[in-house]
């Protein structure tokens, strides 16, 4: 979708003297937000994030204002102090408070317009008229770098069926104005700009017909921004847009790559690059033969590598010497930070896969279909899957539940069915997941260890999981859910006949349990739920109709359950998944011949001793293999009746998650599981 050319005139001024109070620039396929403080990115109608906006007008059949609103901070408009401001359901704001005119039409006319109040930003050409649609507003960040939002929340054009999420952003200290460009599932035609008084404005290109050019992700991931600056475009000003080197990577060699963008009028041919590490030594390059014109991009990979040590590292990108030894005539965009986090060691990704999904949605039943077709082929021990049956649309599917639809709307803040998220990032309709993208998130470094078990008695499920972080980093929760593996009771709508690793509980609840690790140190937290009362199923997914987990469960199977869990970011990434592991794949052999087996201790640094007691003699074979199914070390043991004792040295193995397999004459299996931690 934004997949386009750059408009004729692109980033030009509706008047392009020097002289002119606002000068312009677009960032296209930014997915970001300006300058990254709100990373929420929209107001989720409905979920956990509402409280902490401030609901300033609703919905209404007709153009209309908001009450006057004061501004957080000072702010400047036009070079001239504005202390508030009101809003319209047609996406304009005015400081002119005291205006007479009314709010404008629900539709998009070029500027500057009659209908328009002076001291005006306009997204002219969508409308709040629809049940969810609300102008909201938040404050991000600290003095004196604040960033005021007002967000036109779920609005729609003169399709009903479409939505669309904009905010207009007033920036501390700067006194830019951002256009926010959010989210978007159909075509607009806006007018956006800022209109002085009835005969001066600053329109973007294209205006009154600039679409709308976000995809459809509730995240920053997919946004386009425009900024309206104040003053003149200086004629040096060279702005570090991006780092695009990886958040999470390995030590060693790793090149500092990205964008800087020639936002003065001058072309740059030559300049500086710089980056340093913590604020350490600069590292210089000196860049020859460009051609960077006004408002242009360039993509650098600094000539000189870092290298990479563990932990956590403050990357500074920026550049000097413009042309020669001209200076940037803006400081305030020149630098470009970025945290990166340098794993402790390289450890294989089990993967998470989230599908929000339900019986009663025709678009899930090839979502699911898709997704099956990409993963069933896997080994399952190389994945996390979930399903998180929701209650909607029509009357929903039976088993949603409250944590299912609180982990969809308020954590994620996705409003619309079929959805999978990859390690919390990739946010997309199921249909779209192939074997490149999980071959891709297999090949993502991990930030933690993970590993963990559980044993079900009757309607109880307990268990320990365990985790070592490869990184430093706060706001890590642990998240624990318990799957039925396969059900049938909840048949609807959309031709689906079987659902796999439905979501039936998440322990204690899905807002996940904090967890304060100590680097390179195993850590770990015991859970225990009992399903309470007796089946039921329910008619449908109504609110009224939930499954009551205080009195009642909808478990079809006890013996089909399964547990997963992973540890997730504040920042939605996933760091680590684990399928847990259950007594019945490895205490006691079906044979019975080994009664009794003990591995310890767990975790190690050097040796594993297994204890075996055997009822009867019999030759077994023992083998480690790693986590990717590669034999370390196998050797067979004669073994009498009674216990019996055998090592493996593991001091020269790579810290990381091991398995001891027992196999007796019979090929009877016993599996363990242990740690080895250097």
């Amino acid at each position: 979708m934004k997949n386009r050319l750059l408009l004729a005139g692109l980033l030009g001024l509706a008047f392009s003297s020097l002289s002119a109070q606002y000068w312009q620039v677009e960032y296209l396929n930014a997915n970001i937000n300006p300058g990254e403080l709100n990373i929420d990115d929209e107001y989720p109608v409905g979920g956990g994030l509402a409280a902490t906006w401030t609901t300033l007008l609703g919905p209404s059949a007709s153009p209309a204002w908001s009450a006057t609103t004061n501004l957080p901070f000072a702010f400047n408009f036009n070079g001239s102090p504005v202390t508030s401001f009101k809003a319209s359901n047609s996406a304009v704001v005015t400081f002119d408070v005291a205006t007479a005119l009314a709010a404008p039409a629900f539709t998009s006319v070029a500027l500057p317009a009659a209908t328009v109040p002076d001291k005006s930003v306009c997204i002219l050409g969508i409308k709040g008229t629809g049940t969810n649609d609300n102008v909201v507003t938040k404050t991000f960040g600290t003095a004196p770098n604040r960033q005021f939002w007002i967000t036109f929340s779920s609005y729609s054009n003169a399709t009903a069926n479409n939505y669309f999420y904009f905010s207009i952003v007033l920036e501390e200290t700067t006194n830019r104005i951002y256009v926010v460009d959010q989210r978007a599932n159909g075509t607009a035609t806006n007018s956006i700009g800022i209109q002085v008084d009835a005969t001066t404005a600053y329109s973007l290109a294209g205006s009154p017909n600039v679409g709308a050019y976000a995809g459809t992700s509730p995240t920053p991931n997919d946004n386009t921004y425009y900024v309206f600056n104040p003053g003149a475009q200086p004629a040096f000003d060279m702005a570090a847009t991006a780092i695009t080197t990886k958040k999470y990577i390995l030590p060693g060699n790793t090149n500092i790559t990205g964008t800087i963008r020639n936002l003065g009028t001058t072309t740059i041919t030559s300049a500086t690059l710089n980056y340093t590490i913590d604020g350490g030594a600069v590292q210089t390059a000196a860049l020859t033969g460009l051609n960077i014109a006004s408002l242009a991009s360039y993509n650098f990979t600094h000539s000189v590598p870092w290298n990479a040590t563990s932990g956590t590292h403050l990357v500074d990108v920026y550049a000097t010497n413009l042309n020669g030894s001209n200076p940037d005539i803006n400081p305030t965009d020149d630098h470009k930070l970025k945290n990166i986090y340098v794993m402790s060691s390289n450890q294989p990704r089990i993967p998470l896969f989230e599908v929000f999904t339900s019986s009663t949605c025709a678009p899930c039943n090839p979502g699911n279909a898709n997704y099956h077709s990409v993963v069933d082929p896997k080994p399952a021990a190389e994945y996390v899957s979930i399903k998180f049956q929701q209650n909607f649309p029509g009357t929903g599917d039976p088993y949603a539940t409250t944590e299912a639809i609180n982990r969809r709307s308020a954590f994620y803040g996705i409003n619309s069915i079929p959805r999978m998220e990859i390690d919390g990032g990739w946010d997309q309709n199921a249909s779209s997941f192939t074997t490149a993208l999980y071959n891709s998130a297999k090949t993502n470094p991990s930030q933690y260890m993970m590993s963990g078990n559980y044993a079900l008695n009757g309607q109880t499920i307990e268990g320990k999981v365990k985790f070592n972080p490869l990184i430093t980093i706060d706001g890590a929760k642990l998240h624990i859910a318990v799957l039925e593996k396969q059900t049938t009771g909840n048949v609807k709508s959309n031709g689906e006949t079987e659902f796999f690793h439905v979501m039936k509980k998440m322990i204690p609840s899905e807002t996940g349990t904090e967890i304060t690790p100590t680097l390179g140190v195993w850590d770990s937290l015991s859970f225990s739920y009992t399903f309470n009362g007796n089946y039921r199923l329910p008619a449908d997914g109504a609110t009224a109709n939930i499954i009551n987990h205080t009195i009642e469960h909808s478990v079809e199977d006890f013996q089909n359950l399964y547990v997963v869990a992973w540890v997730q970011g504040s920042d939605k990434v996933v760091y680590q998944a684990a399928n847990l592991n259950s007594p019945t794949t490895g205490i006691a052999d079906v044979s019975g011949i080994m009664s009794e087996v003990a591995v310890y201790p767990n975790p190690t640094t050097d040796i594993i001793n297994v204890q075996v007691e055997m009822k009867n003699a019999d030759n077994v074979l023992a083998t480690l293999i790693d986590m990717n199914g590669q034999v370390v070390e196998s050797t067979t043991h004669k073994m009498n009746t009674g216990k019996n004792k055998l090592t493996f040295n593991v001091s020269n193995l790579a810290t990381g998650i091991y398995n001891v397999l027992l196999f007796d004459s019979k090929q009877n299996v016993s599996i363990h599981e242990v740690i080895v931690a250097h």
